[in-house]
């Protein structure tokens, strides 16, 4: 799963990277007291060191940087958590994208997040073949909804 879409990332990552560090120079530029009238030396960014340094950091992140977990369910039949588990990301933050049988994708509400994450923000919920459930996305936000999850979970299986 994260193969199929790991190209677009990793080739996003590295222009991220770029663009962060071009900022940083002109950030640091300015806060050394010189005017902005006076443009930086752009050349040391564009050293083979450091572009071949930005390069790899870019096309690893996507390996480190989205999971995918398994969470049990109690009861296991899909249809019977649906909607908690709907519920469980709108109050994540999160907005249903598209909807399959056996499989929930959803986005992050907030356009800000969505360009903060550069529109890799989605959330997939599906069933494994022993019926727990399947989260896949960012590795940060998928062991939030995690806990989330978790605590649904127990307390139906509690009964509460």
């Amino acid at each position: 799963m994260i193969w199929k879409r790991y190209p677009i990332r990793a080739v996003k990552q590295v222009a991220y990277f770029y663009i962060f560090f071009i900022l940083l120079y002109v950030v640091l530029h300015v806060a050394s007291g010189e005017p902005l009238a006076v443009m930086p030396d752009f050349s040391t960014l564009f050293t083979p060191r450091l572009l071949v340094g930005l390069t790899l950091l870019g096309v690893c992140y996507p390996l480190v940087g989205f999971s995918t977990v398994k969470e049990p369910l109690p009861g296991g039949e899909w249809e019977a958590h649906e909607q908690p588990l709907r519920e469980i990301m709108s109050k994540s933050g999160y907005k249903p994208a598209k909807g399959e049988p056996g499989k929930l994708v959803f986005r992050a509400h907030s356009p800000m997040r969505r360009v903060l994450t550069m529109f890799e923000d989605d959330v997939t919920m599906s069933q494994a073949a022993d019926g727990a459930l399947l989260i896949s996305g960012l590795r940060k936000e998928v062991a939030r909804i995690r806990l989330r999850v978790r605590d649904y979970a127990r307390r139906t299986a509690d009964g509460r």
